[in-house]
């Protein structure tokens, strides 16, 4: 190979391109101090604007929006005026510039579309680009009202392609949150640098052992690690984690972050009454409930956000996604749960409409299982991307919407691999099919759980960060 200065006239250059018949070559014009002398100048070539930030939600390509139920025989100008909204909903919006979209149960694809009135458009949600203009939709979307208004399935089919929240509140609980949201909690006093982690682990061989050891104290690990945090944590394994060492924690701490990972009370299957009050409440160590009402006597959330993992912490609805899946206890705890129809739980509706309410709490419309917590071939933990929304996107004040998106990001790689093994499936026979049947219900499950992980409050809210800050150290005065 030829070798010389690389600038020589004389010296040749070879390029990558193709004249039709050979390879396009050439030499260093003989004097370069022209080319040298222009500027290098990207913006000269191009014109267009730099894109948006994916969690600034207040720019016209990212947008938030409400979302909710259209009433029967209502007109397009009640609709536009949001006439049917409370008031609370209607100063929300208009201070953010909403859109408002409608769901309208009972029409042709109604599961699949929502009714921008305004701009006379119908969004089809998995595909709809994101924006605040006319035939977009939000990235940022709140939906208003209860399961039974607008239901689960359409905040569980967003999920994966938008940043969605539902707030269930009314009347006096309502005004608290919006008045808290649009005042962006600043009087807040919640300490981003006191999370607190509290993980019940009954020793006993069953889930809250594996919830503590993949979920909580991963969790507090990354949190303990970081020089600016002072994580509590109140683990069950070394000490029991009760309602009052729960309590205590928040109380002492003041966090603007928690973390929780119990059972989530679902009976007494019987007595519909007492389900509807207790679905979802926190199980502790002694098997007590955490009662929300007690609670708010000794703290008040004041802004934090709150992950629960627990079976229905956040609700449960009318028929269970796994319903004819299992078999025994576990199907008729579905079967019974059901029976109260689309509800949101007691506890977060407390802490979202309390005196100084809560910001967000992210929790469950089903049951998750010890095999969507870890893959059963190989054990390995399905927990990291848990770990990135709740660590490393949550603590660097990112909104709590945009936080969660890497939690959901694999539910359409899932349903892939559901639609892959069920094609093997069908072309397999006798003991070759079980692999594919195994995957068939592992991945339709586990996407499944991802999807109905929900967030309740606003999807915009984000705890504030405080500047960087040098911690005191042993060696702190010895240099300057």
């Amino acid at each position: 190979m030829r070798r010389g200065p690389a600038v020589d006239p004389a010296f040749p250059v070879m390029t990558d391109a193709w004249s039709g018949t050979e390879p396009v070559t050439g030499t260093f014009a003989p004097d370069l101090s022209a080319w040298l002398a222009g500027e290098f100048s990207t913006a000269e070539r191009t014109a267009r604007p730099a894109p948006a930030d994916p969690w600034d939600w207040r720019h016209p390509d990212v947008g938030w929006g409400l979302v909710a139920r259209q009433p029967e025989g209502a007109g397009r100008d009640e609709l536009v005026a949001m006439a049917d909204l409370p008031e609370d909903i209607r100063r929300l919006v208009t201070a953010r510039g909403g859109r408002v979209f409608r769901y309208q149960p009972g029409r042709t694809y109604s599961q699949w579309t929502l009714v921008d009135h305004e701009g006379d458009a119908q969004p089809f949600l998995p595909a709809v680009p994101a924006g605040t203009g006319a035939g977009s939709l939000p990235a940022f979307l709140l939906v208003y009202g209860n399961p039974a208004q607008v239901p689960w399935s359409v905040q569980l089919m967003l999920n994966p392609v938008r940043h969605v929240g539902r707030l269930d509140l009314e009347g006096v609980a309502l005004t608290r949150y919006v008045d808290a949201l649009l005042g962006e909690w600043s009087e807040s006093a919640a300490r981003w640098s006191a999370p607190v982690v509290w993980a019940v682990d009954h020793r006993a061989g069953e889930i809250t052992t594996l919830m503590r050891d993949v979920v909580a104290a991963p969790l507090h690990g990354d949190m303990q690690q970081d020089d600016e945090l002072r994580p509590t944590f109140v683990d069950g394994r070394s000490t029991d984690a009760t309602v009052a060492s729960l309590t205590d924690a928040l109380a002492t701490g003041r966090p603007a972050v928690v973390v929780t990972s119990s059972h989530g009370q679902t009976g007494p299957l019987d007595d519909l009454a007492a389900m509807r009050a207790d679905l979802g409440k926190l199980v502790d160590h002694d098997h007590a409930l955490l009662d929300p009402q007690e609670l708010l006597r000794s703290w008040q959330p004041d802004g934090a956000i709150w992950f629960a993992q627990a079976c229905c912490s956040a609700g449960a609805d009318g028929r269970s996604a796994y319903e004819g899946l299992f078999d025994g206890d576990l199907a008729a705890t579905l079967d019974g749960v059901a029976r109260l129809g689309p509800v949101t739980s007691p506890l977060p509706r407390a802490l979202l409409g309390a005196d100084k309410p809560l910001r967000a709490f992210v929790g469950h419309v089903e049951p998750t299982f010890n095999w969507t917590l870890e893959f059963p071939p190989n054990a390995q933990e399905l927990t990291s991307q848990l770990r990135t929304a709740l660590y490393e996107r949550l603590f660097l004040g990112l909104p709590v919407g945009y936080a969660m998106e890497p939690f959901y990001r694999p539910v359409g790689g899932l349903l892939q691999g559901y639609h892959a093994a069920r094609r093997e499936y069908q072309s397999t026979f006798g003991a070759a099919a079980a692999p594919s049947l195994d995957m068939m219900v592992y991945s339709r499950v586990t996407a499944l759980d991802r999807a109905s992980t929900v967030i309740l409050g606003d999807p915009t809210v984000a705890i504030p960060v405080p500047p960087p800050q040098r911690l005191p150290s042993a060696r702190a005065g010895e240099q300057r």
